[in-house]
């Protein structure tokens, strides 16, 4: 029996955070935020996004400041979901993610 080996840098958390992302600069397109770590995060969305895929992200939980990467690229598409690795993130959007992440516990339901 194959065991998976994690990759991961970051421990990911389970959330479920709205999102908007883009894929050209100009095509905005709306996704959930399922798995978030100071890495990068899992995206669900109707829309398919291929790997390689650069995004510009905005994450948005509920009654906490939004998040702004400018630079996720893409590593794996599924039927519903796509995962991202943060490439691009500023000193302080890293600062809002870090607070959100230790937050998480407290939020409850993680909206």
């Amino acid at each position: 029996m194959d065991t998976l080996v994690e990759q991961r840098k970051y421990e990911r958390h389970p959330v479920h955070f709205k999102s908007i992302f883009s894929t050209d600069g100009m095509r905005i397109e709306d996704g959930y935020v399922l798995d978030l770590g100071l890495g990068g995060c899992r995206i669900m969305s109707g829309t398919q996004v291929p790997p390689g895929t650069v995004l510009e992200l905005h994450i948005r939980p509920d009654q906490h400041a939004p998040v702004y990467i400018p630079g996720a690229v893409v590593r794996w598409a599924g039927d519903s979901a796509f995962g991202v690795q943060f490439k691009d993130l500023p000193e302080i959007e890293s600062a809002t993610l870090t607070r959100l992440l230790c937050l998480l516990p407290s939020l409850g339901q993680y909206r």
